[in-house]
């Protein structure tokens, strides 16, 4: 009888133990998990990283970095600047969302030949812009200084949201009375395409049709 006792007790410690092994397991798995969402990418393994090196196939390393946040939303972009073989003035850029770490974009500014590429990371596209020696932004801001005057330019205002000064274009109509034929108007439509707040390619004014105004 004392026995079978014993066995019973040893075989309800064995059950605890396991038990109690099994919750720690899935304790430290909830743990790990909640650190990898809430965890920031940065470093050498970032995407944006990876994707400059393959740019630019020479040394490079970070300098400065900001993070702009939506004046509307919570929504936040971080700009990091790249040194390109310890250059002391940035070329490149990395663009990413603050909150998840995804990479935005990349930015190159090669200020000799007065030219952007801006890649798009989330539709695997880029676009070259070469004609940065007429821009009045580039002019202004020491050829598209980004971490110091980006703070400035992206702003939400109406028509033009945040989102869409980070990489976007928008769109204005003036009205304006046809010299010499009173009664009709004129619409002329500009369009600026934005990187970071800055004008980096403007259209227009261009006239629409006229009509009784």
């Amino acid at each position: 009888m004392k026995k079978i006792q014993f066995c019973v007790l040893l075989f309800v410690s064995l059950m605890t133990m396991t038990i109690g092994l099994i919750a720690c397991t899935n304790d430290e798995a909830i743990t790990d998990n909640a650190n990898e969402k809430t965890s920031t990418f940065s470093g050498k393994s970032e995407e944006g990283y990876t994707y400059a090196k393959d740019f630019y196939q020479s040394n490079i390393s970070f300098g400065k970095s900001i993070t702009i946040s939506n004046n509307d939303t919570s929504e936040k972009i971080i700009i990091q600047e790249l040194l390109v073989n310890n250059e002391k003035t940035a070329r490149g850029y990395i663009v990413k969302d603050s909150k998840s770490g995804s990479f935005l974009f990349f930015a190159d500014v090669n200020r000799e030949k007065d030219i952007l590429t801006v890649y798009n990371a989330k539709m695997n596209t880029d676009e070259i812009f070469s004609n940065l020696s007429k821009n009045e932004d580039y002019k202004i801001t020491q050829k598209f200084d980004f971490i110091r005057y980006a703070n400035q330019k992206v702003t939400t205002a109406k028509g033009c949201g945040f989102w869409q000064k980070v990489w976007g274009s928008c769109s204005s109509t003036i009205t304006r009375p046809v010299s010499g034929s009173p009664g009709w108007c004129v619409d002329y439509t500009s369009r600026n395409k934005y990187f970071l707040g800055f004008i980096i390619d403007a259209t227009g004014p261009i006239p629409g049709g006229v009509y009784r105004c």
